[in-house]
């Protein structure tokens, strides 16, 4: 049985979406749908998943402007991961301006949730392996790193070498899987294992393991609830063009609806044929 290892990007996608769209907001959160998401992914942890506890890559707004949440999250037992300040694209910042905000989540996050932050993903997995600049960033500033995607242990050892600078930041890659020649490598969490089945999900946690490489899933919280908590009304777009607010439409009905009442199931088989290695922080020690 192999050891797997789930995280949750822990984001208010809402938020995000306005500022993919540029839509005016008002800067609040939803506190409300967060804790709710925060209360499914603990009562599936408690009672489904042996008591399992979970790396939650926090974003740095959510930190600053919701610490009760992130304090619960950390006195639950749970890691507190950095998930960048903003859910912003990451290589879309200079190394200069990614390091402030950098620190400006890692101080908001430490300050909420009193627990040393030590691993860092990219939003989006938002970092490509030609961001060297980007990984010696990090390499400063944590432990470890879980924005990297590959398909082999030998991809992930060739993009070490060719960084160099790296020495004291490990890697923890997700794992890219083809299914079929022409499709696009599907990665191990998120959309992924609620639109495919879990047989799909479940060959990928093999053929990572088979490939020297640690089993890791992701999920979000908007993936834990059906009842639209994170989703706004066309209403809430602004000036966006019809076509622009159609298309927001269908990708919030894509995060918020299509699967989602089927993920709490399909995580429990997916689980069922692997052991969940607790909080990321323990692949240091190993």
């Amino acid at each position: 049985m192999p050891k797997a290892y789930l995280s949750i990007d822990f984001e208010d996608i809402a938020h995000d979406f306005k500022r993919e769209f540029d839509i005016p907001q008002d800067g609040k959160l939803r506190v409300d749908a967060l804790w709710r998401a925060y209360e499914a992914i603990e009562s599936f942890c408690q009672t489904k998943a042996d008591g399992a506890r979970l790396t939650f890559f926090t974003t740095g707004i959510l930190a600053a402007k919701c610490p009760e949440i992130v304090a619960r999250i950390a006195s639950d037992g749970h890691e507190i991961g950095c998930h960048y300040y903003y859910h912003d694209r990451a290589s879309g910042d200079a190394p200069e301006a990614f390091d402030s905000n950098l620190r400006r989540a890692i101080g908001a996050l430490e300050d909420a949730g009193g627990q040393k932050v030590l691993g860092f993903r990219a939003p989006r997995f938002s970092l490509r392996q030609d961001d060297v600049a980007h990984f010696r960033v990090l390499a400063k500033l944590f432990a470890y790193d879980s924005s990297v995607t590959v398909e082999s242990r030998a991809e992930l050892d060739a993009f070490r070498a060719a960084a160099g600078g790296l020495e004291g930041l490990a890697l923890f890659p997700v794992v890219r899987q083809k299914l079929a020649p022409g499709l696009p490598p599907l990665r191990l969490g998120g959309a992924y294992i609620k639109l495919f089945p879990a047989s799909v999900t479940l060959k990928g946690v093999r053929l990572a393991a088979e490939a020297g490489l640690v089993p890791m899933l992701y999920l979000h919280p908007y993936e834990f609830t059906a009842d639209r908590s994170f989703y706004f009304p066309m209403r809430e777009m602004g000036d966006l063009s019809l076509r622009r607010k159609l298309f927001l439409w269908l990708r919030q009905c894509h995060c918020h609806v299509v699967g989602n009442r089927g993920v709490p199931a399909k995580l429990r088989r997916i689980l069922g044929a692997c052991e969940l290695g607790g909080p990321m922080r323990n692949l240091l020690a190993a």
